[in-house]
């Protein structure tokens, strides 16, 4: 994960071409369920995470979730779900996720009488790809991801000219 090298707000992290709050910089107990995650980023002008690439997936979810507890109670909202339809997971910019193989084995499974309908990304060393979870929207209060996109042509990169 780079630093925000001024592109970004100030808690930040720059990565690619996006600028990234974990909601872990601020408390380790700042937690809220997926809906409300969701509206905290809305209100800093992102939204909860899009992972759209392969580097994204392991990359990205290596270098923030490596060395915490490999379990799905620690770790992070993304912007998944299958609220409208249950199967059919979209992220919230409307692109229907087509690839299982980020899945942990048995997920999605949507346990419980009332399903489980978000995703949350838990990193594992020994199986990097199988990031995701399915949980409750309502019931679990998570850490989460907000994403934003920069726009390189109105961002001055003081970083870029460093002698």
């Amino acid at each position: 994960m780079e630093g925000s090298c001024g592109k970004c707000p100030a808690d930040w992290f720059f990565h690619n071409s996006s600028c990234y709050f974990f909601s872990i910089v601020k408390s380790a107990s700042f937690q809220k369920n997926w809906h409300d995650s969701r509206a905290d980023c809305i209100s800093r002008g992102s939204d909860l995470t899009v992972i759209d690439s392969p580097e994204e997936q392991v990359d990205f979810c290596k270098s923030l979730l490596n060395g915490r507890p490999s379990t799905w109670e620690n770790g992070f909202w993304v912007g998944l779900t299958d609220l409208e339809k249950e199967k059919k997971w979209v992220w919230i910019n409307n692109v229907t996720e087509v690839e299982s193989r980020y899945w942990s084995p048995g997920e999605p499974n949507n346990h419980g009488p009332d399903g489980e309908d978000c995703a949350v990304i838990v990193y594992k060393s020994t199986s990097p790809w199988k990031t995701r979870y399915d949980a409750k929207c309502q019931d679990h209060k998570l850490y989460w991801l907000c994403e934003t996109h920069i726009n390189p042509l109105k961002h001055y990169n003081p970083c870029a000219f460093q002698y």
